[in-house]
């Protein structure tokens, strides 16, 4: 055999030796066939309890709202669920800031399932929100996430400049709009 030949057959013998190793005993193949069966039937009731609990919701979005801490402690006040019943929204008077045209107030969105955001998976979040009422804009100048509904875990927040966050058009009908015009019609 020549040199070449040699490594080729030694490689190949290798190989044969680590798929005899790698193989399944009949055992192994019963217990992970076992194992994949338990997860798709955990996976089939997840899914099957999260549309039940989506039917609910949607059937009855204020019951999912009930459930909420309205923190009126903290000036919170609900302002409206979504048709499904994906998220509420609540803003506060408390810490309300005008300075000319500009209103800066806090906001407070819960929300059914987690929502992803940079840091990760969160149930809730606050704002602190600046709407100019003039130029009908709005930017956030502060986001605080949590991993639990009600404001609960551990926080991450993102924190802009005032000096440097851009500020974005109100668009008509959505929940910024809602949020706008109750905002600007405070501190009249």
């Amino acid at each position: 055999m020549g040199k070449y030949t040699k490594a080729a057959a030694a490689v190949a013998a290798a190989l044969a030796v680590a798929a005899t190793c790698m193989a399944q005993t009949p055992e192994q193949e019963k217990a992970w066939a076992v194992d994949r069966a338990r997860a798709a039937a955990d996976a089939q009731a997840k899914a099957e309890r999260l549309a039940r609990e989506r039917a609910a919701r949607k059937a009855d979005p204020m019951a999912w709202v009930g459930t909420l801490d309205p923190m009126s402690g903290g000036g919170w006040e609900f302002r409206t669920v979504a048709n499904d019943g994906a998220w509420a929204a609540y803003s506060s008077t408390h810490q309300l800031k005008r300075s000319g045209q500009v209103v800066s107030v806090w906001l407070r969105q819960e929300y059914a399932e987690p929502q992803v955001g940079s840091s990760g998976p969160y149930l809730s979040a606050v704002e602190k929100t600046q709407y100019d009422c003039k130029k009908q804009q709005t930017r956030d100048l502060l986001v605080i996430y949590y991993p639990i509904n009600n404001i609960q875990g551990a926080a991450q927040t993102e924190e802009g400049d005032a000096r440097s966050t851009p500020w974005n058009a109100i668009v008509p009908g959505t929940r910024e709009e809602m949020y706008f015009l109750w905002a600007c019609s405070l501190g009249h």
